[in-house]
C-alpha cells in the first residue's frame, strides 16, 4: 500500500474572523495561469493577506522543527502562502525540489471531503488527515496535488516550505542515551 513519508503536527485553529478576512482579500486576487485557485504567492510579502499570521507561523514552525531536533541544532528559513480553492479549484501534481527540505500544509477551512493527496508515478494516492486546523508535514520531494473542489465549501490552506541552512553537531548529553 502506498504510504508516503509524512507526519501530522498539532491541530491549530485560527479565529474565524481572521480566516474570513484572508478569504475576502484572496478573492480579489485574479486567478493566473493554469492553476484554478486564488494564490497569494503572486503578491509581494508586504501585502499578502496571510501576513497577519507571521508571528503564529514563526511559532508553529519553531515547534515543528524543535520536535524534529532541528530548532536546537541548526538554522533554517521558511516561506508560506495562502491558497483559496473555490468552485472546481485544483492544483496539479507537483513537488518542491530542489529548493526545500520540508513542506507543510495547514488546513484552515476545508470541506468534509479530503482534496489534498499524495501521489506517485504509477497512479497510487494517499489522503492524509485533513480536518480544519490539521497540519501535515512531509519531505519536499514527495509528489502531491489538490483534486477539484466540487463542494460548496471554500477551501483555505496555508502551505509552505522550510529550507535548512545549517546543521550543527549534537554534543554529548543532547539526547537520551537509550537511543545510542
Amino acid at each position: 500500500m502506498f504510504t508516503p513519508p509524512h507526519w501530522n503536527h498539532k491541530n491549530i485553529k485560527f479565529p474565524k474572523e481572521e480566516i474570513d478576512l484572508v478569504i475576502s482579500k484572496l478573492k480579489i486576487i485574479p486567478v493566473r495561469g493554469l492553476l484554478s485557485k486564488n494564490h497569494s504567492s503572486w503578491f509581494p510579502n508586504s501585502i499578502k493577506p496571510e501576513s497577519i499570521w507571521n508571528k503564529k507561523y514563526s511559532k508553529i514552525l519553531e515547534d515543528i522543527l524543535s520536535n524534529m531536533g532541528i530548532e536546537q541544532h541548526g538554522t533554517y528559513n521558511y516561506t508560506f502562502w495562502a491558497q483559496l480553492y473555490l468552485d472546481g479549484g485544483t492544483h496539479k501534481v507537483h513537488n518542491h525540489i530542489p529548493d526545500f527540505e520540508i513542506s507543510f500544509v495547514h488546513f484552515l477551512k476545508v470541506p468534509d471531503k479530503p482534496l489534498f493527496r499524495f501521489t506517485n508515478t504509477v497512479g497510487d494516492f494517499y489522503y492524509p488527515k485533513q480536518k480544519t486546523g490539521d497540519i501535515v508535514c512531509f519531505p519536499s520531494w514527495v509528489w502531491h496535488e489538490v483534486i477539484a473542489n466540487d463542494t460548496d465549501t471554500e477551501r483555505l490552506v496555508v502551505a509552505g516550505n522550510v529550507h535548512i541552512t545549517e546543521m550543527f553537531e549534537a554534543v554529548k548529553g543532547d539526547y537520551d542515551a537509550s537511543y545510542r
